[in-house]
């Protein structure tokens, strides 16, 4: 983050340190686009998906990574919270405690999300997942495994939606 010292006229002698977002962008900004594609729920849009890493392909767990999701509809934090669990299990990821730290974690930071808003689950370079509504970080996340987990989910060989899954990694 960028920080600059601000002197008031008004107020002589005081300065005030203001975070500049002129010179500033998300981490995963600077990343490519590796693929894109949309989830459907029977025939209703959720989310369009959009995967970014450093050189524009996909390598699991070579991080940074970044997956974008811009919801098409409203959906409660719970009912995110729900499939995420649902979506675990479904693949094998962790086992209950695991599971159970890794919601928790989540469900700390986690909103609501209106039609329109987009969350963004960044990937650092030291493999720490950082989630962010819109360009605004929501926190980082230090559980061991969640980053690789909550990527499996739209990521993995047996994901749900297959053809997703070879959007985002560029595939054919």
């Amino acid at each position: 983050m960028n920080w600059k010292i601000l002197h008031v006229g008004a107020w002589a002698g005081i300065s005030l340190l203001c975070w500049s977002s002129l010179s500033w962008a998300a981490p995963w900004q600077q990343l490519r686009t590796v693929g894109q594609g949309e989830m459907h729920w029977l025939w209703f849009k959720l989310y369009d998906a959009t995967l970014y890493s450093q050189d524009g392909r996909y390598v699991a767990r070579r991080y940074p990574q970044a997956l974008s999701l811009t919801y098409a509809r409203d959906i409660d934090k719970q009912d995110i919270l729900d499939a995420t669990g649902q979506e675990w299990q479904r693949l094998g990821l962790g086992d209950e405690r695991q599971q159970v730290r890794w919601l928790g974690a989540l469900s700390n930071i986690l909103p609501d999300v209106n039609k329109g808003d987009r969350l963004t689950f960044y990937v650092n370079e030291q493999g720490l997942g950082e989630l962010w509504l819109r360009d605004a970080p929501l926190g980082l996340i230090t559980e061991p495994g969640f980053p690789d987990a909550f990527l499996a989910i739209w990521l993995a060989d047996n994901s749900r939606d297959p053809a997703l899954t070879r959007r985002l990694r560029g595939q054919p």
